[in-house]
């Protein structure tokens, strides 16, 4: 039997289909229509048109008004901020113990994280309780006058004000040279020490000064009417907050003065001497935004419009809308699906499959998507689980390259000094390779805690001292909240090994070894430092250069002295990351310091913050 073949549905593109909808139902129908609109609309379209200029007030309104409640936000920063040694900001202003230069330096820093966290800020002062000042600012040169600060502070000062407050615009005359036009937000700073303390103490007042040139930021984004200007004027000081053109601000605010009173809220606009005031007032503040524009400038532009678009205007809104809506909901439903499925792909979702339903471009993407997912999911089924094969022989192989090298040296330790010590020394050494053993074979786990890996380390020193006649001591300090985070096994004992056999025993005098651990920019750092022999400049950067080689060639002793170090690097980067790993610093008859980077693994990560704490471990091994 002959295959039936499937009927192909011939291709239409969206475009086009678009393009002949819009002349049946859109074009032909307006160019008919339109005969019949003349200018009895004028009316509606002025309304309009004030009703459009209107909607603009508000728009710049909601933008003012974001502006300041982000400008308030910045007033509560005080409370949330962490200070190094502080919890919190009221026990910063009230540690008498601490010099006033240093508390002026944290205040610093304090108050430049609010200047900086908006660049229309142009100063941050705070004044405390006491008359103490702080002060910081965005133009260098700037310097706080601090009897006009005080002055300043007693003018607006209102103790029972725990919300923020805002101050008119005005000359920041309280600063030295440059003196700008701002307006600043003001709040005092409660001592939250107490739930009566907040309620009745406080630290001080902090002043936001903010430069009225951020506002035109926020006009400047809307889309005003030809001929027409915006202004944000302050109805309780009659002062302009905002003015296109500062040199002209006074003369018109004189002009404007008689009609502020009459900009009541109940109504959008007023008609005076030829000019169009639309305004509207700001939440929650005393200011108006006001745009203004000549009488015969909005009749052109309504009269120009009705002539020239009235068509489109008043045909799209009633008519083509309507039945457009009807065309595109059946249009967008397969892009809206399309984008849904898409949306899904991008959260992991690839079982997510898209039903064709038509022929077009709409329909080509959806079985492109369905052929995509598909691809994808056997692609990771191919490769992604073969890849963490292969990452993991790549970890075992490098471990095998470490654990037989010291364990047959351990052993070979053991039996010389057994032949030649016939006492309790033997003991120790069992001791520490018993513990060893335990610790490699009886685990096998690749993380462990760094708890443990300092042991390792110390029964591997048992068998140091007793070899090299206690020659070389170790020492170890860790915080006690550090010791339960969890570290690679086997990283610290062959750094150790190599310092011992390459630092200290050729250098036939006594010497140390030191294991420091701390975090630091939420990474753990440990460092292995010996005060031995030390490497000269070329072997430094030999060994360094080896570390960041992918694969190196075994080529004579030296090269073999670095194996160690390049092992428990490329262990640390495949099982923590490329960004780990470690660090070599060498001074030739001075030490060696070899540091690891390792990320913060733990069920709680320790908070250090307020410095080293806790129970700090020292080993002799005396």
């Amino acid at each position: 039997m002959k295959k039936r073949e499937e009927k192909q549905t011939p291709y239409v593109s969206i475009f086009i289909k678009s393009v002949v909808v819009l002349i049946v139902i859109g074009i032909f129908p307006l160019v008919v229509m339109g005969i019949a609109i003349y200018n009895a609309y004028a009316d509606s379209i002025r309304e309009n048109m004030l009703s459009n200029m209107y909607r603009t007030t508000l728009s710049v309104g909601k933008g003012v008004t974001g502006a300041y409640e982000d400008m308030v936000d910045n007033t509560n920063y005080l409370y949330g901020y962490r200070i190094t040694e502080y919890d919190y900001f009221y026990e910063l202003m009230e540690d008498d113990s601490i010099q006033e230069k240093r508390r002026g330096v944290m205040m610093s820093g304090i108050l430049e994280a609010i200047l900086y966290r908006n660049p229309s800020i142009d100063h941050v002062f705070f004044i405390a309780e006491d008359g103490r000042q702080y002060s910081v600012v965005r133009t260098s040169g700037a310097v706080l006058d601090y009897d006009a600060a005080l002055e300043w502070n007693e003018q607006y000062f209102d103790r029972d004000l725990k919300e923020a407050q805002l101050i008119p615009t005005h000359k920041t005359d309280y600063y030295y040279y440059p003196q700008t036009m701002d307006f600043t937000i003001a709040r005092n700073i409660r001592n939250t020490k107490t739930i009566q303390s907040a309620d009745e103490e406080i630290i001080g007042t902090l002043y936001i000064d903010i430069n009225v040139k951020a506002l035109s930021n926020i006009i400047n984004e809307t889309e005003l009417s030809e001929g027409s200007d915006m202004y944000i004027a302050d109805e309780k000081e009659e002062v302009f907050i905002y003015h296109p053109e500062p040199e002209n601000a006074e003369q018109d605010i004189t002009a404007l003065k008689k009609y502020l009173k009459e900009m009541d809220r109940e109504h959008q606009y007023i008609l005076a001497d030829g000019m169009y005031y639309i305004y509207s007032h700001i939440e929650g503040l005393d200011w108006i935004v006001i745009q203004k524009i000549p009488r015969y400038n909005l009749e052109r532009s309504y009269q120009e419009i009705r002539r020239n678009t009235i068509l489109i205007i008043l045909f799209s809104v009633v008519l083509l809308l309507g039945i457009y809506y009807i065309y595109s909901k059946k249009t967008n439903t397969p892009i809206l699906e399309l984008k849904t499925a898409m949306e899904r792909v991008q959260e992991g979702k690839l079982d997510v499959r898209v039903g064709v339903r038509s022929n077009d471009e709409i329909g080509f993407l959806a079985k492109g998507l369905n052929q995509m997912t598909e691809n994808l999911q056997g692609y990771i089924r191919r490769v992604y689980v073969a890849e963490i094969r292969q990452r993991e022989a790549e970890i075992e192989t490098l471990k095998a390259q470490i654990q037989p090298h010291y364990l047959y040296n351990t052993l070979d330790v053991i039996r010389m000094t057994a032949v030649v010590n016939d006492d309790f020394q033997t003991a120790d050494l069992l001791d520490g390779l018993s513990g060893q053993l335990k610790y490699l074979i009886g685990g096998a786990k690749e993380i462990v805690t760094l708890r443990d890996e300092l042991e390792n380390v110390r029964n591997y020193f048992k068998i140091v001292h007793v070899r090299y006649e206690n020659r070389f001591s170790l020492e170890i300090s860790a915080a006690e909240e550090l010791l339960g985070l969890k570290v690679p096994q086997l990283i610290l004992q062959p750094v150790v090994e190599n310092s011992v056999k390459y630092g200290l025993r050729p250098k036939e005098e006594n010497g140390t070894i030191a294991i420091n651990a701390q975090i630091e920019n939420g990474k753990l750092w440990i460092s292995v430092m010996d005060n031995g022999l030390g490497m000269a400049r070329h072997v430094l950067e030999r060994v360094r250069g080896l570390l960041e080689n992918k694969t190196v060639e075994e080529q004579g002793r030296h090269q073999r002295s670095g194996m160690g170090l390049k092992n428990v690097h490329d262990r640390i980067r495949l099982i923590c990351g490329e960004e780990y790993g470690i660090e070599l610093t060498s001074y030739e008859g001075i030490g060696t310091i070899v540091k690891y980077c390792l990320p913060v693994i733990g069920e709680e990560e320790p908070d250090l913050t307020k410095g080293e704490k806790g129970n700090v471990q020292s080993d002799t091994g005396r």
